[in-house]
């Protein structure tokens, strides 16, 4: 019983394969060909080995790891799970299946599944580790977006019936706008934001029907000038932005009208004026440029808009626009630049976004390029299928 125990705890080690050549170059042969990573390392967490995998995976040659503390593989925030593991090892405990993150050379996060043996000498004592690592990157996607679209179709059936109890009564407040437009007493002024107000009550309405993509849109794309409808978003938001003290600079270049759904663009627009204003809560400056790109003819319009606002930090950057996601805490949805960039896309176009958090050096700037080109005719109802 005692040489049976013997044997199993020596199989963990090198020592059980002395004098044993074949059984060691068939080892070898094994772990080199394995699409796991196999990592071998001592006590104080140097590496020891390192196989044809494990280079694939990390990116690092035996050369250049082997050697090095294993910390170079471990995140900053999360190399106290070393101390844990080690711990567990010197009991001789084995480490099935943990699910962590890892660095690669390139500074890519990686998913991993970790199963650690410890590794043991001829007398049986606990020398050091062998680590089999499974990237798991794949399968931690495919859940995040499995999560992300469940999330979304639960939000989906709730904003049809938010839209069908709302849009009765916005429609009710059109018909009292209109109503009021052409009353003889109103002066051309109180005429054009009447107007306005009808038009952002009818957007209201759009919102609540198309909320996180769940509606077909079959309004007819019209042939508009991209300055001119950020003229009127920055009217509708005239009083709130003169209020929060924000000074509005636009430069506007001449460029040619663009086929477009105007209340989709509409609301990208309005969702970067607010978030804007948001991030200005003392005041500041809001640039809004309006430019052609490409050569003569042009091939887009490009729209950058830029604040002086507290900025946005790197990591937070990286998630603005998947759903959900807010730095507004109670008073954000999570959901305007998700759909801002669906509506980009829808266009045939693209945006991107830089930002800075410097005590001197901050704000956000939002680049979009609208292409001319975008498959959308006049004449044709539009149609965007479910996001």
């Amino acid at each position: 019983m005692t040489q049976d125990k013997d044997s199993k705890e020596k199989s963990y080690g090198q020592p059980l394969l002395d004098g044993m050549p074949q059984a060691n170059s068939l080892l070898a042969a094994i772990v080199e060909s394995s699409d796991d990573a196999i990592i071998s390392k001592d006590l104080n967490g140097t590496i020891t080995s390192w196989n044809a995998a494990a280079e694939r995976i990390f990116g690092y040659s035996p050369k250049e790891i082997i050697g090095k503390s294993i910390l170079t593989l471990i995140p900053a925030d999360l190399q106290d799970e070393e101390k844990t593991i080690i711990a567990r090892l010197r009991k001789g405990e084995r480490i099935e299946h943990f699910e962590t993150t890892r660095v690669a050379k390139s500074g890519k996060l990686l998913s991993l599944s970790l199963t650690i043996s410890p590794v043991r000498d001829a007398n049986g004592k606990v020398v050091g580790a062998s680590k089999i690592a499974r990237d798991i990157s794949e399968r931690k996607e495919f859940e995040r977006r499995l999560v992300e679209t469940e999330k979304i179709v639960a939000t989906g059936r709730m904003a049809a019936t938010i839209a069908h109890e709302i849009n009765n009564p916005l429609e009710a407040v059109v018909n009292l706008i209109y109503l009021a437009r052409l009353s003889p007493t109103v002066n051309d002024q109180v005429r054009e934001y009447l107007r306005l107000a009808e038009q952002e009550i009818e957007r209201v309405s759009l919102i609540a029907r198309q909320t996180l993509g769940y509606f077909r849109e079959t309004a007819t794309p019209v042939d508009f000038p991209v300055s001119v409808l950020l003229d009127e978003v920055l009217t509708v938001y005239g009083a709130k932005l003169a209020y929060s003290g924000i000074d509005v600079h636009r430069d506007y270049q001449p460029a040619e009208p663009l086929m477009m759904r105007k209340g989709e663009l509409t609301q990208l627009f309005a969702n970067l004026v607010a978030n804007a204003i948001d991030a200005m809560p003392h005041g500041g400056d809001l640039s809004v440029t309006v430019e052609p790109e490409g050569d003569s003819p042009a091939n887009g319009v490009r729209v950058q808009m830029a604040d002086t606002g507290t900025g946005i930090s790197a990591e937070l950057l990286e998630k603005i626009f998947e759903p959900f996601f807010t730095t507004k805490e109670q008073r954000g949805t999570g959901i305007g630049l998700w759909l801002s960039r669906q509506f980009v896309e829808q266009h045939r176009g693209s945006i991107a976004v830089t930002s800075n958090t410097g005590a001197e050096d901050h704000g956000t700037t939002f680049r979009i390029f609208l292409p001319y080109e975008n498959g959308m005719t006049q004449g044709a109802a539009g149609e965007r299928g479910n996001a």
